[in-house]
């Protein structure tokens, strides 16, 4: 089986924790599952070039700094045109700031908008993409 690589874009590092903690929990990704974790959205946006491995899926908080959620969608939409194809875009936020939800659903690069405290349930969502 094919090697996957998933992108965490989250200031957070319980936030990071929790997500290598949930997929090692289990065995279908022990071997064919790399997490890499992004502090900020710039050093991610520097990873995504068609020359580099793409991510199957890039996990994004809305509330970093500098550069938020919404900015590194931006940033990413310019990147489009050079990648081979897109790449789902799963938003993982507490924010539940009305605005933020309706923005999720005018945004077409993002494929799914996930709560805070990630679970196994939730996880669920983000393994579609895989």
């Amino acid at each position: 089986m094919e090697s996957k690589l998933v992108f965490v874009v989250d200031d957070d590092e319980i936030f990071h924790f929790i997500v290598k903690k949930l997929f090692a929990q289990n065995d279908h990704y022990q071997n064919n599952l790399t997490i890499t974790s992004f502090f900020s959205a710039e050093d991610a946006l520097e990873q995504i070039h068609p020359d580099q491995p793409l991510p199957a899926v890039i996990i994004v908080d809305i509330n970093m700094q500098p550069m938020n959620g919404w900015e590194f969608i931006a940033a990413y939409r310019k990147l489009l045109p050079l990648l081979p194809q897109p790449i789902p875009i799963v938003m993982c936020s507490s924010s539940m700031d009305e605005r933020d939800i309706q923005q999720v659903q005018v945004t077409p690069e993002l494929c799914a908008y996930i709560t805070k405290p990630l679970d196994k349930n939730k996880l669920k969502e983000i393994e579609k993409y895989l």
